[in-house]
């Protein structure tokens, strides 16, 4: 008895020291963290303006529209019913009822955090085990056609390279979905609670509007704090040492760039690489989604929902992706002008007006504060009791 008590006080002792060195190693960290952006202000600055500016004219006006109508579909209901004449093909080949295949479809064109949120909904409300949630989580993601669309910017060939990027996502996907649930298929919906469409709405449109803009938000803020990042690692020679790497092996590839977008997708608008190159790599890329997007996912999930199977199935899918256009490309090569393709998203992001999507965020924020005035409200009270 007391070896056992003797035993427990040094396993509370070591647990308080682990404890107290992981607090003062947070302590160092981000003290850390502010002398390098008192040190580096001006390249952060930069950065910052830079990612800024591809909020307000790429991520916003291509990811915002699209999220609302998600939201609708979710609540409304409607959304089980875009599978519906796929149901035996879903589920005889990829495992999935037909609810679990139109949400992936949905997912797969709403836009990245919209998969995951919707999964972590059905989850919460007993819909979805945690399990199958976990594995549904893996393959139902994707950047949407809008986003995609804004990042090619107006190059010549923008239809063909846009189907091609977008039919190798979707069946790299399509793939994983085969891997992962056609021996073990996902259990069909635990209650028939979400089975019936609710009739739409004002109050429903006026969730789904602050629901899209709080998503939205946090997006750019995730962006915005990686361009932080970015800069950080830009002053610190980082990406000079990249480039000094390949120099150095007589590649001419900009892993720089690819680092940026690794870290944050939608640094890949900037690119330089030959058409033959650059639809593989941003097939990748955006099948991968990068780091910011996966943080993302995890913050939108939380405890409700595992991703320790996200990053190496996202992996792979995003070498699949790659492949897939690499492959095409070499059998049916497209004819555009390499500069052209190469420069044509970044212009685009700078000529947008950017006092429009001011007035956009204007009113989100008025949105959301009468929300919150309604939920404030007596009667609302009263109506919940």
């Amino acid at each position: 008895m007391c070896a056992a008590i003797h035993t427990m006080e040094q396993e509370g002792s070591f647990m308080t020291a682990h404890l107290f060195r992981l607090r003062w190693y947070t302590v160092f960290f981000l003290l850390g963290l502010l002398v390098l952006c008192t040190c580096f202000a001006g390249q952060i600055q930069a950065e910052l303006q830079t990612a800024a500016n591809r909020c307000l004219t790429v991520i916003i006006p291509s990811l915002y529209a699209m999220m609302i109508l998600s939201q609708l579909f979710l609540e409304s209901g409607a959304w089980q019913a875009l599978a519906r004449p796929l149901r035996r093909f879903s589920t005889a080949l990829f495992g999935l009822p037909e609810s679990y295949f139109a949400l992936f479809l949905l997912s797969q064109f709403a836009g990245y955090p919209v998969g995951a949120s919707m999964l972590c909904t059905l989850t919460k409300q007993g819909v979805l085990s945690k399990e199958d949630a976990s594995r549904l989580l893996c393959v139902c993601y994707g950047g949407g056609p809008a986003f995609l669309l804004g990042l090619l910017g107006t190059v010549s060939c923008r239809r063909t390279c846009f189907l091609l990027i977008f039919s190798a996502n979707l069946f790299a996907n399509l793939l994983l979905c085969f891997l992962l649930f056609h021996r073990k298929p996902i259990s069909p919906p635990v209650n028939g609670k979400n089975n019936t469409v609710v009739p739409f709405s004002a109050q429903m449109l006026t969730f789904a509007v602050t629901s899209a803009g709080r998503t939205l938000l946090k997006l750019c803020g995730m962006i915005l704090c990686f361009a932080a990042l970015t800069g950080i690692f830009q002053a610190a020679g980082l990406f000079r040492c990249c480039t000094a790497l390949m120099q150095q092996l007589g590649v001419s590839f900009p892993l720089a760039d690819l680092v940026r977008s690794v870290l944050e997708i939608s640094n890949c608008v900037e690119l330089p690489l030959p058409v033959s190159l650059r639809i593989p790599v941003l097939a990748g890329l955006l099948s991968f989604g990068g780091v910011c997007v996966l943080l993302q996912i995890c913050a939108v999930t939380g405890k409700t929902i595992s991703v320790g199977k996200l990053v190496w199935a996202r992996g792979f899918t995003g070498l699949l992706s790659g492949g897939i256009c690499a492959a095409v490309l070499h059998f049916f090569p497209i004819a555009v002008s390499e500069q052209v393709l190469t420069t044509s998203a970044v212009p685009q992001t700078a000529a947008h007006p950017v006092f429009p999507i001011l007035m956009l965020l204007c009113m989100m924020l008025l949105v959301f504060r009468e929300e919150q005035k309604l939920q404030r409200s007596p009667c609302r009270k009263k109506n919940a009791a």
